[in-house]
């Protein structure tokens, strides 16, 4: 029989497993609030702890378990946060067979019977220890029967029984349980204190690393400490306690990061060739698509960082450098590659052959990348003086065309690009606003309407009021508040537009004619003088309505009678009405009757007539 090595290896995340709360790392808050609970003798009966994996909940219940029965060297310590771990008690529980520590997995103990168990116990004295604590991991996983058993211990335990429980899944714990306890947050561990503790523990092993090494372990694990050193114990076997990123990237199944940073800039500069290049080496050097995807995104990610002026202080010199000019290219285009990117990763996890995927991603990237950004394109558009909408004609084409001169000069097709450019901005701008309305006034657009019975548009206000009367409220109220009236000929409009009017006004307007009439409408912006807007019109005319009625003799004999008295407004009288005043009273009568009659001074409406 072969002899068993008693040296037997214990990997670091056991190995270096902290035994007190100075050597836990990244829970600060936890450690504060159970050092000021203990000193106070404020310690509660339950407690539940909650985090990712590897994060420190095991731990922290069995260094409490310890801290509340430890008894010191001499036998006669009290207990504290730190623990001696030279008691019998504090031994005992590290080894894990402490007879009043019960520690149980609930992912294999989750029926009533097994926490009719801990209920059986609980009643009795703890045999050697100051308290009986009972440490349930992964509670979550208890069914309902064994929850509800436990509430009414859980609730009113003896004074010398504590809980505490571990969980990664806290909505799964019934709220019942959770207003019983009291509970702790267990947040994820900073990557600077991950890095720390890594390059401590690799210097304690006498492990060579290199910064970048430790860099790329610490970020793929996630905040986890247990996850940080299960991958240095791979990686110094891997490497022979020679660890470099190199090694850390073939281990995790990562490309190069600068080989990696290179194709992300190749995509953005659309050299498709050099990316496929770089996909299909970083592939055939064992990486897997879908990391390399991941990793494309994390530095698309890091770049948009450091183009809002964040800082990222987890990165290398030469990949902040390189960073640094991806971020030159802007938050528009780098916030496109991430949604490139995003929609690609998706479909290469279900794609067939996620290599061919990942290709066509890339292409798709290198492909759109150069185009651009939409504020670009209204920067570039043309600011000419005199500029008109086009229209597609009858097979389809764009005919465009500039007025300059009250002349119409048809372009070539190489000299209306950016005409061209300019309508297919506007018309999609237009189509876009129109589909996210409801009413009538996006039926007008979305679908053709009846063209029969077409009233005469013969200037701007029947084109007003034609748009009311198709229920285009928006467009008619637009007309009336920002369009001044340069020329009107028949079917084409010159016009301006007031300030704080949307720039496809135009476009809308030209739309709305051609779908609700049996014409062609053209449309264009001019900057010769123009009529006032019919709000400004409408006003003018009231103004004018205004001071004829306070000029009437009984809006003169009204302010006599009360003065300060004004007219706000003229009613047109209905046919009833008009009927009445046939056989109204005489001016000098008017007030003889309101006075008679009783009334005081007029309320609401009719004080101010």
């Amino acid at each position: 029989m072969e002899q068993r090595n008693s040296s037997t290896y214990r990997v670091l995340a056991r190995k270096y497993r902290p035994d007190n709360f100075d050597s836990l790392i990244g829970q600060e808050a936890l450690v504060q609030t159970l050092t000021n609970a203990i000193e106070l003798n404020r310690l509660a009966h339950a407690f539940i702890l909650t985090g990712v994996r590897g994060v420190g909940k095991t731990t922290t219940a069995r260094i409490l378990a310890k801290g509340l029965n430890c008894i010191g060297p001499d036998s006669t310590g009290k207990p504290n946060i730190n623990p001696c771990n030279q008691c019998e008690q504090c031994k005992a529980i590290q080894m894990g067979n402490h007879i009043d520590v019960l520690e149980m997995d609930a992912a294999s103990n989750t029926g009533v019977d097994d926490i009719r168990e801990i209920i059986d116990s609980s009643v009795y004295r703890p045999v050697s220890a100051r308290y009986k604590i009972y440490i349930i991991d992964e509670v979550h996983m208890l069914s309902k029967n064994a929850f509800n058993a436990l509430l009414k211990t859980l609730e009113e335990p003896p004074d010398t029984v504590k809980f505490i429980f571990a969980t990664t899944e806290i909505r799964r714990v019934p709220i019942t349980i959770l207003s019983r306890c009291q509970r702790f947050d267990l947040r994820r561990v900073p990557m600077d204190l991950l890095i720390t503790h890594l390059s401590n523990i690799a210097t304690a092993e006498n492990i060579k690393t290199e910064p970048e090494a430790i860099r790329l372990i610490a970020y793929a694990a996630e905040g986890s400490v247990r996850d940080c050193l299960s991958l240095l114990d791979q990686a110094s076997a891997l490497g022979a306690n020679q660890i470099t990123s190199s090694v850390i990237e073939n281990m995790l199944g990562h490309a190069n990061s600068n080989a990696l940073l290179d194709l992300l800039q190749n995509c953005l500069e659309g050299d498709i060739q050099i990316a496929l290049s770089s996909l299909k080496k970083a592939i055939d050097n064992g990486a897997e698509p879908e990391q390399i995807i991941s990793d494309l995104m994390d530095f698309t990610h890091q770049a948009s960082l450091i183009a809002s002026n964040s800082d990222l202080p987890d990165i290398s010199d030469s990949a902040r450098d390189k960073l640094s000019l991806l971020a030159k290219l802007g938050i528009p285009q780098l916030a496109r590659c991430w949604q490139i990117l995003l929609k690609g990763y998706q479909e290469i996890k279900f794609a067939p052959r996620p290599e061919a995927s990942a290709e066509m991603l890339i292409i798709r990237l290198a492909h759109t990348s150069p185009m651009p950004t939409p504020s670009e394109i209204l920067e570039k558009l043309p600011k000419a003086s005199t500029k008109t909408v086009g229209e597609p004609d009858k097979n389809g084409g764009l005919l465009s065309s500039l007025k300059d001169d009250e002349k119409t000069v048809n372009q070539s097709n190489n000299s209306n690009a950016s005409t061209q450019e300019e309508y297919n901005i506007k018309k999609i701008v237009s189509e876009q606003s129109l589909s996210g309305k409801t009413g009538a006034e996006n039926d007008h657009f979305v679908k053709p309407l009846n063209k029969e019975n077409t009233p005469p548009l013969g200037n701007l206000r029947d084109i007003a009021e034609y748009c009311e009367k198709k229920g285009a409220l928006i467009l008619a109220a637009d007309i009336r508040n920002y369009v001044e009236l340069v020329n009107f000929n028949n079917t084409s409009l010159e016009i301006q537009l007031e300030e704080g009017a949307s720039e496809d006004l135009p476009g809308k307007i030209m739309q709305f004619l051609n779908a609700n009439t049996d014409q062609n409408w053209q449309i264009s912006i001019s900057d010769k003088p123009a009529s006032p807007t019919l709000q400004e019109e409408d006003k003018q005319v009231k103004k004018k309505q205004l001071y004829l009625a306070s000029k009437h003799p009984v809006a003169q004999e009204v302010s006599k009678a009360f003065p300060g008295a004004r007219v706000i407004d003229v009613v047109e009288p209905t046919q009833s009405e008009s009927l009445s005043s046939s056989s109204s009273i005489e001016t000098s009568s008017f007030i003889a009757n309101l006075e008679q009659s009783g009334l005081q001074k007029p309320r609401n409406r009719q004080e101010e007539m």
